[in-house]
């Protein structure tokens, strides 16, 4: 049944009980969602091919394991994968504002508008710490990181990287951080819960990256803290900004400075790192993510109470 409130809820996860909020509508718009990504978003995977087949290369093929096509320029890759996020922030747009009838920001904050200031601490905050961890391992294992800096080719990627990158992150962060973690409300209100559940969904679509090879134990729970710990950081802060800005900082950083020999998207990076050291990934984003709680987040007060009458929807 849908509820109805004369003021706006001021709590992140009740804003689902913003609009039309029946069940059937989250999982109509669950499938709606997966359709834009998987299958309108599937489509970019042409982009290469038409690339390719314009070049007149016969020499590709697609991997089915990345989904990218081989034997092409990495820059029209990177370009097409990214793409492949604007039809997924689409679906969520449709899903939010006509499935369910509510505002598109309600999944990233209960504010009436964005807080571009949190947005930008997490971004920054993040960047330095991520640069940190990068600085020790490199003193700590020096071998595994080769420079490949070639201007030319580096400023051009670039300019892909800064304008497609964020769109990617961002996509990721409404669906996961906004919409599912929203969702997924409706089972409790235990913060770590409902973190480790999406650090879980998080997971998922990942286990197909080829990085994964490295370490086909760790590199998962890596994937699920990283998850688990922006969804909890959102459930603290009350809104996605910090984990919006903190993931396309992420994600950037490696496109830029140091990406992955075996990366699931190949860059034109500073640096190029020849060895995954799954156990300092993990241990170092947990030293990186208590830090950037203890800054940001702590003395933000406690998790708020919930009634009984609050989980009675």
């Amino acid at each position: 049944m849908e509820n109805s409130h004369e003021v706006q809820p001021t709590q992140f996860l009740d804003q689902v009980r913003l609009g039309q909020t029946e069940w059937f509508r989250t999982f109509f718009g669950i499938v709606l969602i997966l359709f834009f990504w998987f299958i309108l978003g599937g489509l970019f995977v042409l982009l290469p091919v038409v690339w390719a087949w314009v070049d007149g290369n016969p020499d590709t093929a697609v991997d089915l394991q990345t989904g990218l096509v081989t034997g092409v320029n990495p820059l029209v890759n990177y370009i097409a994968a990214n793409l492949s996020f604007v039809p997924l922030i689409a679906g969520i747009f449709v899903t939010v504002r006509f499935v369910h009838g509510r505002p598109f920001r309600s999944i990233i904050t209960p504010a009436k508008t964005l807080n571009w200031r949190r947005v930008g601490q997490g971004f920054g905050l993040w960047l330095l710490l991520v640069t940190l961890a990068s600085v020790v391992e490199y003193l700590l294992n020096p071998e595994i990181y080769t420079v490949v800096f070639h201007p030319a080719r580096f400023f051009l990627f670039a300019i892909a990287v800064l304008l497609l990158t964020p769109v990617q992150t961002t996509a990721e962060e409404l669906l996961f951080r906004g919409y599912l973690l929203q969702a997924s409300g409706h089972l409790g209100r235990n913060f770590g819960a409902l973190a480790l559940l999406n650090g879980f969904l998080f997971m998922v679509p990942h286990l197909g990256n080829p990085e994964l090879a490295a370490n086909a134990i760790l590199l998962p729970l890596f994937y699920l803290s990283i998850g688990a710990f922006f969804a909890f950081i959102t459930l603290r802060d009350n809104s996605a900004e910090l984990a919006i800005g903190a993931h396309a900082s992420n994600n950037l950083y490696s496109a830029l400075f140091a990406n992955y020999t075996n990366s699931a998207l190949q860059t034109e990076s500073i640096f190029l790192v020849t060895e995954l050291d799954a156990v300092y990934a993990l241990v170092s984003f947990w030293v990186m993510a208590i830090v950037f709680y203890l800054i940001l987040l702590r003395g933000r007060g406690e998790s708020p109470s919930w009634s009984a009458a609050d989980d009675a929807n």
